[in-house]
């Protein structure tokens, strides 16, 4: 689901801002109608308020709102209208897993996951509440008996059981998690021939990762090493996505590694698609459909609406790369994104073009 996320830099964003710099000019109209002290008041609110609210997430822009902004006296004036703009313009938007029990992890995931070490996250503030380790299903033992009932197997999980204590916290912060409309992420953090399989080495990891997972959750995160850090989202994606339907023609194909990061929203992931390719022939489609991919599963699909010259940094046009400007395409997307294109890798020969761009059909 997309919801949105106040930045950790939002404060030094605002700080920078117009309306900030309105707010302390007494001679600004907006200002005319409020003396110092309530100027004063209005800053210290809106500068505390943003603070606390940093790195924390929400399912949708009028949530933010009323959280963020909602209560706030602002010297007994309420918060001027543009300075909530401004507030509300910080936000940007960001993926999240959908609220209600997780599904069983497909067998060929837990086939490539072996033994595995794994960490739930709150996606309000990105921390983790839970480690274990475990087979099978482990990771969504407590999601799955705090939402569907599902009591847990004990032979799927490594290291001692749980206390009633332990597995109720967790139970709670899971159901709390729900009620806000989000649900928990399930992160992978080691699988395979390097996985702790300890009560001591699980206790290292309990450690090492039970605090704020925001750096970590960041990072451009190494999917293909066993012991990397992963989504369990995106595991099932690179395993077990079924395969794409027939492509439309023509339509290109265009890699772009950066789509698979936990973090890249439908807005960064159209930025990085678009520019600057070696287009040839099919900018003279109409309409033409682009497939944005990363490891082999279809991210994003995009209409183009036009072309322009590629510019450098310096801007000097380039002649034979191009930009597209386009829009999501909500039927396509419907059908293609979260599909596997191996096949159509296994056509090709096996791999992707070094360039990321891939024409596919006849022009």
């Amino acid at each position: 689901m997309n919801a949105v996320e106040l930045p950790a830099t939002a404060l030094a964003e605002f700080l920078e801002s117009t309306a900030f710099a309105e707010m302390l000019d007494p001679e600004d109209e907006r200002s005319a109608s409020r003396d110092a002290r309530a100027r004063k008041a209005e800053v210290v609110d809106v500068v505390r308020a943003i603070d606390a609210n940093a790195g924390r997430r929400f399912v949708d822009r009028e949530r933010a709102g009323e959280v963020i902004i909602g209560g706030l006296r602002g010297g007994g004036l309420g918060v001027r209208p543009t300075v909530v703009d401004a507030v509300l313009n910080l936000l940007r938007p960001v993926g999240v897993p959908a609220p209600g029990a997780p599904k069983p992890v497909p067998v060929e995931v837990q086939s490539v996951l072996g033994l595995y070490v794994f960490a739930l996250v709150d996606p309000r503030d990105a921390s983790v509440f839970y480690v274990g380790a475990g087979r099978g299903n482990r990771v969504h033992h407590h999601a799955r008996a705090a939402l569907a009932g599902v009591p847990p197997d004990a032979g799927e999980a490594v290291g001692e059981a749980d206390s009633p204590a332990i597995f109720n916290a967790t139970e709670e912060r899971i159901t709390d998690i729900d009620a806000d409309g989000f649900g928990v992420e399930h992160w992978i953090l080691r699988h395979g021939d390097d996985v702790v399989d300890s009560a001591e080495g699980l206790a290292s990891y309990v450690q090492q990762f039970t605090v704020e997972f925001a750096d970590l959750a960041r990072l451009a995160l190494t999917n293909s090493v066993p012991s990397g850090a992963i989504q369990l989202d995106e595991l099932v994606l690179q395993h077990a996505a079924p395969l794409a339907p027939p492509l439309p023609e023509p339509c290109v194909l265009v890699k772009v590694d950066d789509a698979a990061r936990p973090e890249a929203g439908a807005e960064q992931i159209y930025e990085w698609a678009r520019s600057g390719w070696r287009a040839g022939p099919h900018r003279t489609v109409p309409d033409l459909p682009v497939l944005v991919f990363a490891d082999d599963i279809v991210r994003a699909v995009h209409r183009v609406d036009y072309w322009e010259a590629y510019q450098d940094a310096d801007g000097n046009l380039d002649p034979k790369r191009w930009v597209y400007t386009g829009a999501p395409d909500a039927e396509l997307e419907e059908r293609y994104v979260g599909t596997s294109l191996r096949e159509v890798r296994e056509r090709r020969g096996g791999k992707w073009n070094h360039n990321g761009w891939h024409p596919y059909g006849q022009v």
